[in-house]
């Protein structure tokens, strides 16, 4: 066995680095596949090596297995007669010992004979049974003919006091097996083995019970317990009966014995109907004497069959346990992978710049306490990235104290309409960081047009108009996600084109810049200006219903800002972090002259 696994060992090793290099480099380096390869090898060479070695192992033994299992039939079918006898004998012990019986026979009454014998017939099964008188001749005889009713019909017998077992009864006959004989008779209806015995009174024969089993049904029935074909021969070794479905004037030249004879344990093979078939004779004994002979036969595509059958199951049994390793290693490379693969999604999310990502791993294992620590570590950088974004938006808004908290507003309240429009938390934390960030640009305008009291010229307007451009050239280095940087430079953009800096419209802007273009038009609204104080709520969704009717606000965005209004403007006046610059009385430039210069800003 050895020297046969070790080869396959080798091929099996062979076959998976074959397979391992049909495969993409991108697979095989996947821990998945790592985990799943000595599993897929180990089952492979295991399935093929024990499957080979136990079909080589029972095949072997399949001509022995033959061998017994047609002696087994032979043993079988030489029962069935010997059953069927016994059958016969109860059938016959019923009847003697049944009230009635001597009376009715004493008066030749046939039919009571017949109300008798029909009903204990039908208990027992048996398929003819007759009373003779003591010359032989028929009282009353019933024969089956109709098995699922249990129907029967009067039998005619035709001088049945010449049959061999009647005829040793009537002459009194007794022998080392007693008074009761049987054996195979050909009637009018065919052969059948019946079984005969006397009914005595005060010391004499009065009648003959004939019990009988023709051979057309006695022969199918032996076959199905046999499993094999069943023939009967006679002493001279002439075929009776057989169970395989040929014509009674065929069975000589089709069965007769071939060279060999019918002596009892001859096996000979022939071929018998286009098939191959192995006989083994018996001698067939009724009442303990030889009576004939039969034989039991079985394809010998039995061993084919039984081979194909073996290598089947056994191909069934390696092929199950092969699935349940492959499936075990299945299990076991989920349960380490499926963690992997979402701590992996969570870096690569957080790689791209979404710093809400989270492992959302909650094991007690080593892969566990390793996405607790990014979980935690991602939530420290989001903490200090959002708290960086909020000290550098403040300081951007520390250049004009009448937009202080401004762009961390702008930020919270995009976060808050785009939780109310549904979308996810990753694109929540865009919009936040969009919105701090979308005047960032005005760190690139100087403060003379900036802060400047009076009316801005052309030149001045388009300069602040730059901030959208500046901001994005700010941010191109630092790489965040083309949501953040969308929600930059296009809250300014308009649906209708208007807008600047590049004159989108339509679907070419995003959710992102309109969300944040109407948090920076609604906050600008609600909150104190030097050129105007802060407007009611109605009058600033008026504006913004205003501007969405002339395509310039998307009019969705305006509804979800209206639906969470309420919530923020309690959150805006109550948060100091959101709260406005409160303006000294000594900075503060007169209104009129502010307004003419800020309403471009």
């Amino acid at each position: 066995m050895s020297k046969l696994a070790a080869p396959l060992v080798r091929a099996a090793r062979l076959v998976a680095r074959l397979a391992g290099c049909l495969l993409p480099a991108a697979v095989r380096r996947r821990v998945a596949w790592k985990i799943m390869a000595p599993f897929a090898v180990l089952s492979l060479v295991v399935a093929f090596l024990g499957s080979y070695l136990t079909t080589q192992a029972l095949t072997g033994s399949l001509e022995e297995r033959f061998t017994n299992q047609l002696a087994e039939s032979a043993r079988v079918a030489s029962d069935a007669v010997v059953h069927r006898e016994a059958e016969h004998l109860a059938m016959i012990r019923a009847v003697t010992f049944t009230e009635g019986v001597p009376e009715a026979i004493v008066a030749a009454d046939g039919a009571a004979l017949e109300r008798v014998i029909v009903p204990l017939a039908a208990n027992s099964g048996t398929e003819l049974v007759a009373i003779l008188d003591a010359a032989g001749t028929p009282l009353a005889a019933a024969r089956l003919a109709d098995a699922g009713a249990l129907r029967y019909e009067p039998a005619e017998l035709a001088e049945p006091q010449s049959w061999e077992p009647v005829r040793r009864v009537l002459a009194g006959e007794v022998d080392a097996g007693g008074d009761k004989f049987a054996g195979i008779v050909g009637g009018a209806d065919g052969l059948a083995l019946y079984s005969a015995s006397p009914i005595v009174a005060d010391g004499r024969l009065v009648a003959v019970v004939l019990v009988g089993s023709p051979l057309d049904s006695f022969l199918p029935a032996a076959k199905g317990e046999a499993l094999a074909d069943v023939t009967l021969y006679d002493g001279a070794g002439r075929p009776l009966a057989t169970s395989f479905p040929i014509a009674a004037a065929s069975l000589g030249a089709a069965l007769a014995p071939g060279a060999e004879g019918t002596a009892p344990g001859t096996r000979e093979r022939r071929a018998l109907f286009g098939r191959e078939y192995e006989l083994l004779y018996g001698a067939l004994r009724v009442r303990g004497e030889v009576a004939g002979f039969y034989s039991v036969a079985l394809p010998t595509q039995f061993i084919t069959v039984a081979n194909s059958a073996t290598r089947l199951r056994l191909g069934a049994l390696f092929a199950t346990g092969t699935l349940a390793v492959l499936m075990a290693g299945l299990l076991v490379s989920r349960a380490l992978t499926t963690p992997l693969a979402s701590l992996v999604g969570a870096t690569q999310r957080m790689a791209r710049g979404d710093l809400t990502a989270r492992s959302g791993i909650a094991r007690d294992d080593e892969i566990g306490a390793l996405a607790s620590s990014f979980d935690l570590m991602a939530e420290t950088l989001e903490q200090q990235h959002m708290g960086a974004l909020e000290a550098l938006v403040s300081a951007i808004d520390a250049r004009d104290a009448y937009t202080r908290g401004h762009s961390v507003r702008v930020g919270h309240l995009a976060k808050e309409i785009g939780a109310q429009l549904g979308l996810d938390a990753t694109a929540q934390q865009h919009l936040l960081v969009g919105g701090y960030l979308h005047d960032i640009g005005k760190i690139g305008v100087r403060d003379e047009v900036l802060l400047k009291p009076g009316q801005l010229s052309s030149d001045e307007r388009l300069s602040i108009q730059e901030h959208p451009r500046i901001g994005l050239a700010i941010l191109e280095p630092v790489g965040l996600p083309p949501e953040v940087i969308e929600g930059v430079g296009g809250h300014h953009e308009r649906l209708n084109g208007s807008g600047y800096p590049r004159g989108l419209a339509g679907d070419d802007i995003s959710i992102y810049p309109r969300i944040v273009a109407v948090a920076d038009v609604y906050d600008a609204l609600i909150t104190d200006r030097p050129y105007r104080g802060a407007l009611p709520l109605e009058r600033v969704f008026a504006i913004l219903d205003e501007e969405a009717g002339r395509g310039l606000i998307d009019g969705a965005v305006v509804e979800a800002m209206r639906a969470v209004a309420p919530s923020w403007e309690e959150r805006r006046t109550s948060d100091p972090a959101l709260g406005g610059f409160q303006l000294e009385a000594s900075n503060v430039t007169p209104l009129r002259q502010r307004r003419r210069g800020r309403r471009a800003a």
